[in-house]
């Protein structure tokens, strides 16, 4: 299978890009496919996306299709043409008043 992970906001300038494909033999959580992309971009990435606890970060949002996800445990489902696509943003803290 092959997932299109699309970057946005504070998540770019760590990948440098604003889209990547990543090819599995496999289904996939959310997590695996962050870790992934982890091994491909550092750990300034896991940092951006990953609490200490391993959890998404208060300020991150993944979508798989046009569904936002809470879990890291969700699959990633083929979409029609032997593909997934994922967006992951990464939204600025804004301060309250």
């Amino acid at each position: 299978m092959k997932v299109n992970v699309h970057f946005y906001g504070f998540v770019r300038d760590v990948v440098d890009t604003s889209r990547i494909a990543i090819e599995t033999s496999q289904d996939i959580s959310v997590r695996e496919l962050l870790d992934l992309a982890a091994k491909r971009f550092g750990e300034a990435l896991r940092e951006r996306l990953l609490s200490g606890s391993g959890e998404l970060q208060a300020n991150v949002r993944v979508f798989v299709g046009e569904h936002e996800t809470a879990s890291l445990e969700a699959p990633i489902i083929d979409g029609q043409n032997g593909s997934a696509e994922v967006k992951v943003f990464v939204l600025s803290a804004t301060a309250g008043g």
